[in-house]
């Protein structure tokens, strides 16, 4: 390496050093399989989190799918950067910040067609490229799988508090979800809990509460690897509107029933770390 070439590397191992100490808690969702709304309870989860007053940022790791930033309705912004310093995440509110390689891109329907060395470059870069703000949390939202994508984020972000796994309460999800929890304890990561999502739907008529999935799915993998339950929410067509529209959820439904169980979950995390 020339001389020049070594300075721009102490310069990002200086920005990836000050940036992980600036993060107080890292948050890892992640999911065995796909569907199950990882990002739509990432997402939530980061608007509730930084509702409470805290500062959040989401980092979105999903290089092929990524979703967060239509999610935060934030198509339209691109990373903020000044003069002579380095790029910082694109501003939700006051609190929250994200980071998705869909800010990157120039056409949004463009496929990125990059095997795992380029993806895993990309996340080390996320964090040694641009400059994070001060973070009581960091929100990472995972795509599916236990493959190169959260094998890379536990490995970068180093001090990783814990993991929260997104199912939903059929049998056939919770094999999936077994794998998730062996491959966070093969990597000495602790397992903050699971959330079933899309549990049943609550009738907007007379409340009643109809079952979309055989209810007690996952007990045996909770009682298997003593993990806790960290809420259960409910299918919510609003749940859906919101993501597509890029506003909360959680904002103007925080007295629904899937509402309240997202500050149910938010919570209960709070409370573990």
């Amino acid at each position: 390496m020339t001389d020049a070439q070594n300075i721009q590397q102490e310069k990002k191992n200086e920005l990836y050093e000050k940036n992980l100490k600036g993060i107080k808690h890292t948050i890892v969702v992640m999911s065995g399989k796909g569907g199950v709304g990882k990002s739509t309870i990432a997402v939530n989860l980061a608007y509730s989190l930084a509702d409470k007053g805290s500062k959040v940022g989401i980092l979105d790791t999903d290089i092929h799918g990524p979703s967060v930033i239509k999610m935060t309705g934030t198509e339209d912004k691109k990373l903020m950067h000044q003069e002579g310093k380095s790029p910082t995440p694109v501003q939700v509110t006051d609190n929250l910040v994200v980071l998705s390689i869909a800010s990157l891109l120039q056409d949004p329907d463009a496929p990125v067609i990059w095997r795992g060395p380029m993806k895993i470059n990309l996340i080390k870069q996320f964090m040694e490229d641009i400059e994070w703000p001060a973070l009581d949390y960091l929100i990472v939202d995972c795509p599916p799988g236990t493959g190169d994508e959260p094998l890379s984020v536990i490995q970068i972000l180093k001090k990783i508090s814990g993991v929260v796994i997104v199912s939903t309460p059929q049998e056939i999800a919770y094999l999936d979800v077994r794998k998730a929890i062996n491959f966070a304890k093969k990597l000495e990561i602790p397992v903050l809990g699971i959330v079933e999502n899309m549990t049943e739907i609550v009738c907007p008529h007379c409340g009643q509460h109809i079952e979309l999935f055989k209810a007690g799915s996952g007990e045996k993998a909770l009682k298997d690897f003593n993990i806790d339950l960290l809420g259960r929410i409910p299918f919510d067509v609003k749940v859906v509107q919101s993501g597509a529209t890029g506003k909360p959820f959680i904002g103007e439904n925080a007295d629904t029933e899937a509402g309240k169980r997202f500050a149910e979950v938010s919570e209960n995390i709070m409370k573990k770390l």
